[in-house]
């Protein structure tokens, strides 16, 4: 009885989040992420406290590949960590999936060479974060790690290569609701 209460008391404080934004008549959000990817960024708030989350980046990662990011997934936000009256902030995890479309470049004396194979990646996404949603402002701010594991792997150069199957991207990003 002690735990349905307490998973009841969790689940109430957690949709008071994505119902603000949804309450709020702007329950859309586009902006930009900083980090693995960079790119465009965007939520859409479907219920409370379920919202779909959108990336479409490019990935210039120190190991010498630079791609196409694209992202797809679901939201939950199952507790609030704190209310403030500037801001709340929820915990938040999802899952979804990727497609990564890269290929090797190197730096030979400034210019930077690219080459023109490319290895395609299709995978499962299962983002974690802590999201600042502001009270005044329809606008918020997130800090995003997510754990990717490639289902599908294609190198065009050498199809045996079979590296890199899990990965972990993370981010900063903003977003203003319209």
């Amino acid at each position: 009885m002690m735990k349905r209460t307490l998973l009841a008391l969790v689940l109430l404080a957690a949709a008071g989040t994505a119902r603000a934004q949804a309450q709020s008549g702007r329950p859309f959000g586009l902006g930009l992420v900083l980090g693995e990817p960079t790119g465009l960024t965007s939520k859409l708030y479907l219920s409370s406290p379920v919202a779909l989350q959108f990336g479409l980046g490019w990935m210039d990662t120190f190991d010498n590949y630079d791609g196409l990011y694209v992202n797809v997934d679901v939201l939950w936000h199952p507790a609030v960590i704190t209310r403030q009256p500037a801001f709340t902030m929820p915990f938040y995890i999802g899952v979804g999936g990727r497609l990564l479309d890269h290929r090797w470049c190197y730096y030979y004396d400034p210019p930077r060479y690219c080459n023109d194979y490319h290895d395609t990646h299709l995978g499962v996404r299962v983002p974690f974060g802590l999201l600042m949603d502001f009270n005044r402002i329809p606008m918020d701010l997130y800090f995003e790690l997510a754990v990717v594991v490639d289902l599908i792997y294609f190198d065009e150069y050498d199809p045996i290569d079979d590296h890199r199957r899990v990965d972990l991207n993370g981010g900063i990003g903003a977003r203003y609701y319209f």
